[in-house]
């Protein structure tokens, strides 16, 4: 039997396989608590052997265990006789509104169907059975009627699958289970207060339903010939909303199910309210990053002082927007002829779409002042630029803004999760700081530019941003204020006495 851990941290598609803000924070997080011990509950699409660890484990890490969503085999044994009302909480489930009946009938459903010690079917089965049927039938004539059957049917199978992965999934055992996300990692930490009565702390860096809706929209999934498209773009707004619907079902049953809810920012927490979490359950932590490193960093003395050095630090995938970055550029290349351009970050995340970014540096007539250095060590390439650009077209709250500032760096960025904050300021007192960059329109590389060129033109504002920064960054964003948040919320938790048996000592 494996040993029990203070901490099970559940993650989804990050930590350890994935580089990242959100990696990146979980490493920092684990590292700094050598105290207390740590398993990890990894949620992948496939066993097809692609991921490789992008982060050496902390010794603190004493277990990690995987569950693949697409994997098709389910469990096969039953533990005792199903109930004859146990399909009405199926039913129940899927039918009624977010509240505690729905709640209450997920936990006998998990107590029936896919708690392994009290099963009375086994999953393998489930798809088969007459009253899974007429379930389905039935949801099938409410929701969606005027749609396909086969095309419901087969969107309901691929949807259900990877649910009754994370519903039987073995969860290593732990005083507290800690989930970086709703969406499955969230409904697999809900898995785990049911099954062990444990605490559940939920941190969310973005909010995953507007993430997946963000995706959903531009998923094309439904296939029909060009003379059905009228047919073909209902089908997809209805389908793609039983997606939606579920990942928002994800979320309300997560924070049903935590005892603390935490995200970084106030703009986050509307979000939060807005899909049900529960006033008293919400706390703010930030994040931060060792200042006491990045702030002693020295800025690289250039050989061209004239030179102007911008930066782009983070993944060349779609969601960071790079493309608008190297618009932006050219438009500043017709007014700075002495440029030099990083584009910093892993490129092997979407190959297709760094090819395609290839391509735009090529035809914009920009190759000899970009350079895509593939990852790098931050701490060496920090002290060569002059400002940061960030063009994400989503984010929580990005260390790169807090790194770059910490060593005076001043950032433009555009407007999106907490990135105004970060540069102008939350409260009275960060305010009062001055800015440390600029906020620019999402997508809008003409808007990017002239906010690079603005700081670029006035020496002294670049210089008050910087130091603007510095003084953000000390006094509100260091990592040892975040950790020792997280270190006190482990401690109480830690402590708390099991509260009632759990559904799996029957």
């Amino acid at each position: 039997m494996k040993t029990k851990t203070d901490v099970c941290l559940i993650l989804e598609g990050t930590y350890p396989y994935v580089a990242g803000g959100v990696s990146s924070w979980v490493h920092g997080l684990v590292s700094s608590m050598s105290e207390f011990t740590f398993s990890l509950a990894v949620i992948l699409p496939s066993d097809d052997g692609s991921c490789q660890r992008k982060f050496e484990l902390p010794d603190n890490v004493i277990d990690i265990q995987h569950v693949f969503l697409h994997d098709m085999h389910l469990p096969e044994k039953r533990k005792k006789k199903l109930p004859s009302d146990a399909w009405g909480d199926i039913e129940k489930f899927h039918m009624c509104p977010a509240g505690q009946e729905k709640w209450q009938a997920l936990q006998t459903a998990y107590h029936n169907f896919f708690n392994a010690d009290t099963r009375g079917i086994s999953q393998e089965a489930i798809p088969s059975e007459k009253e899974a049927w007429e379930i389905l039938k039935s949801l099938y004539l409410r929701n969606a009627s005027d749609e396909s059957f086969i095309d419901y049917f087969w969107t309901f199978r691929f949807m259900h699958i990877p649910i009754f992965k994370i519903l039987s999934a073995p969860l290593p055992s732990a005083s507290i289970y800690h989930t970086v996300s709703t969406g499955y990692a969230g409904l697999l930490a809900a898995v785990a207060k049911m099954r062990y009565n444990r605490p559940v702390i939920l941190t969310e860096h973005g909010i995953y339903t507007r993430e997946r809706r963000f995706e959903i929209s531009r998923a094309d999934w439904i296939y029909e010939q060009e003379d059905r498209r009228v047919k073909v773009q209902r089908s997809q707004s209805r389908f793609k909303g039983l997606w939606n619907k579920m990942f928002a079902t994800f979320s309300q049953i997560c924070y049903e199910n935590a005892d603390a809810i935490i995200t970084l920012f106030e703009g986050n927490q509307r979000y939060q309210i807005k899909d049900g979490a529960p006033l008293e359950k919400l706390k703010i932590i930030p994040n931060g990053i060792d200042y006491a490193t990045f702030s002693t960093l020295k800025r690289e003395e250039k050989t061209e002082p004239e030179q102007l050095v911008l930066g782009f630090m983070g993944r060349v995938v779609s969601i960071k927007d790079v493309k608008t970055f190297i618009r932006a550029c050219k438009s500043v290349t017709d007014v700075v002829h002495n440029l030099k351009i990083l584009i910093m970050g892993p490129t092997d995340e979407e190959p297709a779409y760094y090819d395609e970014c290839q391509k735009l540096v090529d035809f914009l007539g920009l190759k000899r002042f970009i350079e895509f250095t593939g990852k790098v060590d931050v701490k060496e390439y920090y002290p060569k630029i002059d400002i940061l650009t960030l063009t994400s077209i989503s984010e929580a709250q990005p260390l790169v803004i807090l790194e770059a500032n910490s060593l005076g760096i001043p950032v433009v960025s555009t407007d999106v999760g907490a990135c105004r904050e970060l540069l102008y300021g939350r409260t009275d007192a960060d305010i009062a700081l001055g800015r440390s960059g600029l906020i620019a329109g999402i997508t809008n590389s003409e808007e990017i530019a002239n906010a690079i060129l603005r700081i670029w033109r006035s020496p002294e504002l670049m210089e008050r941003m910087g130091e603007a920064g510095r003084k953000r960054v000390a006094r509100f964003y260091n990592r040892i204020d975040l950790h020792n948040h997280y270190r006190k919320i482990y401690e109480q938790h830690i402590r708390e006495p099991e509260p009632w048996p759990a559904l799996d000592s029957n």
